[in-house]
C-alpha cells in the first residue's frame, strides 16, 4: 500500500512539473519582427577586419621586367672596424619601354626567440624552446637609409613595449627589447614606398624631347680627399650604401650593408628585396636565407 501512495505522489509532482514548464513557456514573448529580406549574411566583425591590415601586401606580377643574378658577398670593411655585405642584383628591361622604379634591400640578422622565466625554467626533458616559431630581428641595415624601430613602432608603442620589457624582467625573464620583427619591417617599407631608392630601366624608345638618362654609374659614396690619402681612417663605409650601374635594357643594383665590431657582434643571415614602380605598386618581393650561401640564381 504504501509503495503504491509513494507513486501516486511521484506522479503528481511530474505532473505539476510538466504544466509549471508549459505555462512559463506560454509566457516567453515571441518574436513579431519580420525575417531578413536579403537573408545576407552578417558583416564581420570591426576586430576581425582590424586583423587584416597587419597582413604585408602580396607583390603583383609585373612581367615587364625581371630580377636576376642575385649575389652576396662578405668583406672587410676598409676602416678596419667591421664586416660588409655586398648584395648584387640584375634588373632587365623586358620591354622597349623607359621605366622607373625603387627598391628597398634590407639585409637583417634574425634568430629565435626563446621565452621562459629564468627562476622557474623549463624541465631538463623539454627541449629549451617553448616558442619555436617566435623569431626576432636581432639587427639591421636598410638601404638607401636607416631605418630606427621608432620610426616603425611609434613613439608610443615604443614606450609601452620598453615598460613591458622592464615589466618582464622584475619577473625574471631575460627579456630584450630588439628591434621590429620581419612582418612589421616589411609591412612599414610597403607603405612607404616613396623613400626608397629610385632607379630606371632603360629602353629602346629614347627620344631628344626626353629627359637625360642618369650617368652609367652613380653612388652616395662621399669622401674627401684628405680621408683618401688614409684609408684606414675613412668614416663614409657607414654612410655608402649603394651604387648603380645603368645600360640599356638592364640596371645592375649594388647595396652595401654595413655591420660594426662590437660586443653584441651580429652578420646578417637573410635579405628582403622589395621593387615598386612609376605608381608605387609593389611588384616584386623576396626574402633570402643566405647563411653561409653566397650566390642565389
Amino acid at each position: 500500500m504504501k509503495d503504491i501512495m509513494r507513486l501516486f505522489q511521484n506522479s503528481v509532482k511530474l505532473a505539476l512539473v510538466f504544466f509549471l514548464a508549459i505555462s512559463l513557456l506560454a509566457q516567453e514573448p515571441k518574436n513579431t519582427k519580420p525575417p531578413s529580406e536579403d537573408k545576407k549574411a552578417s558583416p564581420a566583425k570591426d576586430e576581425t577586419l582590424a586583423m587584416m591590415k597587419d597582413y604585408t601586401p602580396i607583390a603583383t606580377l609585373d612581367p615587364s621586367f625581371a630580377v636576376r643574378n642575385i649575389s652576396y658577398l662578405r668583406r672587410a670593411a676598409h676602416n678596419g672596424k667591421g664586416d660588409v655585405l655586398d648584395v648584387q642584383l640584375s634588373v632587365e628591361n623586358n620591354e622597349a619601354t623607359t621605366r622607373d622604379y625603387s627598391i628597398y634591400v634590407m639585409a637583417f640578422n634574425e634568430s629565435k626567440n626563446p621565452v621562459f622565466n629564468t627562476l622557474a625554467p623549463p624541465p631538463i626533458w623539454r627541449e629549451n624552446d617553448p616558442n619555436a616559431k617566435n623569431r626576432i630581428v636581432n639587427f639591421s641595415v636598410l638601404c638607401p637609409e636607416k631605418l630606427a624601430p621608432k620610426d616603425v613602432w611609434g613613439e608610443a608603442a615604443l614606450k609601452q613595449k620598453e615598460e613591458k620589457v622592464t615589466s618582464n624582467r622584475l619577473k625574471g625573464y631575460e627579456a630584450q627589447l630588439g628591434e621590429p620583427n620581419l612582418s612589421d619591417y616589411l609591412f612599414y617599407l610597403t607603405k612607404k614606398p616613396e623613400k626608397a631608392l629610385k632607379f630606371k630601366l632603360i629602353g629602346s624608345n629614347i627620344k631628344k624631347e626626353d629627359p637625360p638618362i642618369a650617368p652609367q654609374v652613380s653612388s652616395n659614396f662621399e669622401s674627401s680627399e684628405a680621408e683618401l690619402k688614409f684609408d684606414m681612417n675613412q668614416k663614409a663605409v657607414d654612410s655608402h650604401t649603394y651604387t648603380l650601374f645603368n645600360s640599356k635594357y638592364k640596371t645592375t643594383i649594388m647595396t652595401h650593408h654595413y655591420s660594426e665590431f662590437r660586443p653584441n657582434f651580429y652578420f646578417f643571415n637573410k635579405v628582403a628585396i622589395l621593387i615598386f614602380d612609376s605608381k608605387n605598386v609593389l611588384v616584386y618581393k623576396t626574402i633570402q636565407d643566405i647563411g653561409k650561401k653566397r650566390e642565389v640564381k
